[in-house]
């Protein structure tokens, strides 16, 4: 199958990973990272895209987990649909779901951010500062963002060695520093988003969705999820 005749979708957050492992010819669009704040609104907005895929596609790539349920009844008439069998992005990012239940086992309150997420995404620090402060005042704002963040001990940065390394650090030393949490960096891994993209997509890591048939929840359940604010 030609890298040619498939096309990724996937969150803005994952652009410059996705842009230093994909193969040249694969066609590929970012959606906002907005849309995980209200997932009723993802499905819509990627189906639409996929509608608006050639008919000649072969396979469609998704970027996505199951991500509180972004991605069910998304389908695809003509091809296939691949995607990622976790619940949300954070084993993409440290590039399994192995290394991800590890992380889960001995810290299950962690707040992760990339570089991606720094500078095309939002966080509970970016939403501090943009959002809660101008609105409501420092004691206020203050006191949301905490509530938000009640669960977490921790900040990882993790890095994967692409994109704005040092603007995500930056913000991940920031958002600890502000909220009083720990900080640590923690290596991230490209291996998931390689495999995601130029396949094989036989193992347990992936599901394949028929073309006309939705994408269902069911073969999530039983994952490890953590869900973010």
């Amino acid at each position: 199958m030609s890298a040619a005749k498939r096309h990724l979708i996937a969150c803005e957050v994952f652009k410059d990973e996705f842009e230093a492992i994909a193969p040249p010819e694969l066609a590929r669009t970012y959606l906002p990272q907005g849309l995980h704040r209200t997932p009723g609104k993802m499905p819509a907005a990627i189906q639409e895209v996929v509608d608006g895929l050639p008919s000649d596609g072969e396979l469609i790539i998704l970027g996505y987990g199951l991500c509180s349920n972004g991605v069910v009844g998304v389908a695809a008439r003509q091809a296939p649909i691949v995607l990622p069998k976790v619940h949300d992005c954070i084993a993409l990012l440290l590039g399994s779901v192995e290394r991800y239940e590890a992380e889960v086992n001995a810290c299950a309150g962690t707040y992760y951010i990339t570089p991606g997420w720094a500078a095309y995404g939002r966080t509970s620090l970016s939403a501090y500062k943009t959002e809660y402060l101008p609105k409501y005042g420092e004691e206020d704002a203050r006191y949301i963002a905490q509530e938000c963040l009640k669960h977490y001990i921790r900040v990882a940065f993790i890095d994967h060695g692409v994109g704005n390394v040092e603007l995500g650090r930056t913000h991940a030393k920031e958002f600890a520093e502000t909220f009083g949490l720990t900080y640590e960096e923690i290596p991230g891994s490209l291996e998931y988003l390689r495999h995601l993209v130029s396949g094989p997509w036989d193992g347990p890591d992936f599901l394949t969705i028929s073309p006309g048939t939705a994408i269902d929840q069911a073969p999530f359940l039983g994952l490890h999820s953590i869900s973010l604010p």
